[in-house]
């Protein structure tokens, strides 16, 4: 549970929510027919491009720990 909280704190939690979220509402307004805004469709791409950044962030400070030890 401590895990949970940690990745809370750094937003990964939230981020990744927000975007599933966001797409979860895309997918079902091109479902039904309607009309995506470009807005929405903007937002979903910049939360899943700032959730996959820092994944890839992360990723990368722990090679670079790693590779000075």
């Amino acid at each position: 549970m401590s895990r949970f909280w940690d990745e809370f704190s750094k937003s990964n939690v939230i981020s990744g929510i927000l975007a599933l979220i966001i797409w979860v509402v895309i997918c079902y307004l091109a479902i039904i027919g309607r009309p995506v805004p470009e807005v929405l469709v903007g937002g979903g791409l910049s939360i899943i491009g700032f959730f996959f950044g820092s994944k890839a962030g992360t990723q990368a400070e722990r090679l670079r720990s790693k590779i000075k030890k």
